[in-house]
């Protein structure tokens, strides 16, 4: 009984840091993918990003990017700049290199996709090839 006591807390550790493991790469290949759509859709956002989180691995701190209005602009313009003060309105995304958080403020849908939209794009994508591969079609085995 006791081993059994001493067992079931060590068990659910080694799950905890498996689910974990798993979770972070999860993440990580969610935000690559995410870099990867900015970096189609809008390539300001993704350079200005890689300056934010740049400048955040370099100060330690939380680096805003911030979106640029053009007064007297016709069409509205995505131009975007780095900031260590968090703006108001004009504030898009917050950068953390530490914890790897990106804290979406005023994201906007001309922004790009959100990495909500990206997860979901990637579950889908598992689950269809998975359906395929059930199925033996498209070449998947």
């Amino acid at each position: 009984m006791f081993r059994l006591l001493i067992l079931l807390p060590l068990l659910s550790l080694i799950a905890g840091c498996v689910s974990t493991a798993s979770q972070s790469s999860n993440e990580a290949a969610v935000r690559n993918a995410w870099f990867e759509a900015l970096d189609r859709d809008n390539i300001a956002l993704h350079d200005t990003l890689l300056l934010a989180l740049f400048e955040s691995r370099r100060t330690g701190q939380i680096v805003f990017v911030r979106r640029l209005e053009l007064e007297g602009a016709k069409e509205s313009l995505r131009l975007y700049r780095v900031s260590l003060e968090r703006g108001g309105a004009d504030n898009v995304v917050g950068v953390n290199f530490a914890t790897r958080e990106f804290l979406f403020d005023h994201y906007l849908p001309t922004d790009g996709p959100t990495l909500n939209e990206i997860r979901q794009s990637l579950r889908n994508d598992t689950r269809i090839r998975e359906l395929k591969k059930e199925l033996g079609i498209f070449g998947e085995q």
